[in-house]
């Protein structure tokens, strides 16, 4: 299974790539809203790769929230960019819950 921190690192270029391609095709300065998450994923995943409990955590929780609002914004704007950006995100937070469920029971398989 794929770290988490390597999860976001993946999901955070996608961001940040995705953002600036927007920004160059649209001019639109709320287009480098998706680099500015994917800074913060980036920033957020190194202390995530040294098991920091609540970096990972805010890293999942942002992950949420901006996967639920890019796929609204780019459903209402039609932009299948910004809807390609939040599923990508999505999957991104699917694996880390998933990573989370695994290291817990493997935890829990150790301790017995």
């Amino acid at each position: 299974m794929i770290k988490n921190h390597t999860i976001m690192i993946i999901n955070a270029i996608v961001l940040i790539a995705g953002g600036v391609y927007g920004y160059f095709i649209s001019g639109s300065p709320t287009a480098l809203i998706a680099p500015g998450v994917g800074i913060i994923l980036l920033a957020l995943s190194f202390p995530t790769k040294n098991d920091n409990h609540l970096m990972a955590h805010i890293g999942v929780a942002l992950t949420l929230i901006s996967s639920v609002t890019f796929i609204i914004i780019g459903i209402r704007r039609g932009n299948a960019l910004v809807i390609g950006m939040g599923i990508i995100t999505f999957i991104c937070l699917d694996l880390y819950v998933l990573n989370f469920i695994l290291r817990k029971k493997q935890k829990e398989a150790d301790n017995s």
